[in-house]
C-alpha cells in the first residue's frame, strides 16, 4: 500500500504501518516534502496516478484530505486504514475506510469511526461517539461518552469535551479548550469554558 502526504503525519503513518509488520510501498505527493523520506516519493511525474491500489491518505487538513479522497476515487484507488498496534479498540468499534489511529488512543465501545478520520497520539474517545468523515481529532484529546463530532471538524490538543455534545461539522476546538456546550457548524471555540474565537482578540 501507499501513503497519500509525505509531511509530519505521513511519517508518522509510516511508523505505524511499520509497527504492524506492513511494508510501505512509497509515499505519494504533489509537491516535494520538506525533508528526505526513507521509503520511495512518487511524484505525478512518475505516473502514479495510472497505478491504482490500496493507500492511506496522511494530509493533516481535512479540507484538503477530502479533496485527495475525491481525487483518488475517481482514479481507481482504494482506502485502507491503519490503526496501530499499540491503540485500542472497545467492543462494538466500527471502522470506517481511510481512518489512522495512532499510538496510545482509545477508542471506547460502540463508536462509529468514520471514513478519512485521523486519530492522533494519546486520544480518548468515549463510549457510543460519532466522529464523521474527515474529521481530525489532535493529539492528548479527551472525548467524552455520546459526542458527535462532525464531518471535517479538527478537534485540538489537549482539549476536553464533555460528554453527549456536538461539535459542528467544519469546526475547530482549540488546543486545550474544555467544551461545555454544543459548537455550531464552521466556527471556532477556545478556552476553558470554550468560547467562540474573536478575529484579532
Amino acid at each position: 500500500m501507499y501513503i497519500f502526504g509525505a509531511g509530519n503525519f505521513g511519517r508518522e503513518t509510516l511508523d505505524a504501518l511499520r509497527e504492524l509488520g506492513i511494508s510501505a510501498e512509497g509515499f505519494l505527493s504533489d509537491v516535494e516534502p520538506e525533508r528526505p523520506v526513507s521509503i520511495p516519493l512518487l511524484l505525478p511525474a512518475e505516473g502514479w496516478q495510472a497505478q491504482p491500489t490500496g493507500v492511506v491518505i496522511a494530509v493533516s487538513n481535512p479540507q484538503d484530505r477530502e479533496v485527495i479522497a475525491n481525487r483518488l476515487t475517481a482514479l481507481a484507488w482504494t482506502f485502507e486504514s491503519v490503526v496501530h498496534p499499540r491503540s485500542a479498540t472497545g467492543f462494538g468499534v466500527a471502522m470506517g475506510h481511510g481512518a489512522v489511529v495512532l499510538a496510545m488512543s482509545y477508542v471506547s465501545t460502540d463508536t462509529a469511526i468514520s471514513n478519512h478520520v485521523h486519530i492522533n497520539y494519546g486520544v480518548t474517545i468515549g463510549h457510543d461517539c460519532i466522529i464523521g468523515d474527515f474529521a481530525t481529532i489532535l493529539p492528548n484529546a479527551t472525548i467524552g461518552g455520546g459526542v458527535t463530532i462532525g464531518n471535517g471538524a479538527t478537534v485540538g490538543s489537549g482539549s476536553v469535551i464533555l460528554p453527549k455534545l456536538k461539535i459542528g461539522e467544519g469546526s475547530t476546538v482549540g488546543a486545550g479548550a474544555v467544551v461545555t456546550h454544543d459548537v455550531p457548524p464552521n466556527s471556532v471555540v477556545v478556552g476553558n469554558p470554550a468560547r467562540p474565537h474573536q478575529p484579532g482578540g
